[in-house]
């Protein structure tokens, strides 16, 4: 079992950029409609635990939040891999360097040019980690946030944006020829646009190459179909 967990892929920008591979044989938008703020540690912990834990994640706290195994549907496999996962297995470093170089650039002690090289370096070290290891465990699940990431800062700038779905259509043709598993591709929340900037929205995506007949599903509902094995 493969699943891309892409932070803010937004339903409209893929069809926006025609994203031909993230469309694939099912595909919509989901629900969210039961957190009242789309937090990302909030989403991607509700969807390894098919519960809402935004009770259990203090805001001022919750990149500190981390799951236990036996907490989530990976522990239902004999083997997982789980990259970068939010509340799970993030790398801590690369994403509280990324932050800082957030805050810097709105206290502009540095420009947009130096936050987004990190980000794509911290995307391109996943990217390598994600590929590694497919056909070496039950399940794989690679968490990217590049699409959040580069949109909080340039949602409005339509090249940028353009490279970052295309960079993420192409991994999910990449994931697709590599092994024949069930694939999910998955997103914690959409982004709307405000100025040239990005905020979250509840416009998230799911795609699965298999046909499961779901309707706006929530993002604990995925819970039991991949605890399940899909």
């Amino acid at each position: 079992m493969i699943i891309l967990a892409l932070d803010a892929l937004d339903s409209d920008m893929i069809t926006r950029y025609e994203c031909k591979n993230l469309k694939q044989v099912e595909y919509g938008q989901t629900n969210l409609s039961d957190f009242q703020l789309e937090r990302t540690v909030v989403l991607w912990a509700s969807f390894l635990t098919g519960k809402n834990m935004e009770p259990r994640i203090p805001i001022e706290t919750q990149w500190q939040f981390k799951l236990k195994p036996e907490e989530t549907f990976l522990s239902s496999f004999k083997s997982y891999k789980g990259v970068d996962v939010p509340a799970f297995s993030l790398k801590e470093k690369n994403h509280a360097e990324e932050r800082r170089l957030l805050k810097n650039f709105f206290d502009k002690e540095s420009g947009v040019e130096e936050y987004d090289e990190l980000v794509w370096k911290n995307h391109d070290e996943n990217k390598k980690d994600f590929f590694n290891s497919l056909g070496h465990f039950d399940v794989v699940l690679g968490y990217f946030d590049l699409a959040d990431a580069i949109g909080h800062l340039s949602f409005g700038i339509p090249e940028k944006m353009r490279r970052v779905y295309m960079e993420l259509d192409e991994m999910m043709r990449e994931t697709k020829s590599s092994l024949d598993d069930f694939t999910l591709a998955i997103s914690d929340h959409g982004m709307k646009e405000v100025g040239r900037y990005g905020d979250h929205s509840r416009n998230g995506f799911y795609s699965t190459n298999r046909r499961l007949g779901l309707s706006l599903p929530r993002i604990t509902d995925f819970y039991d179909l991949l605890k399940g094995g899909a």
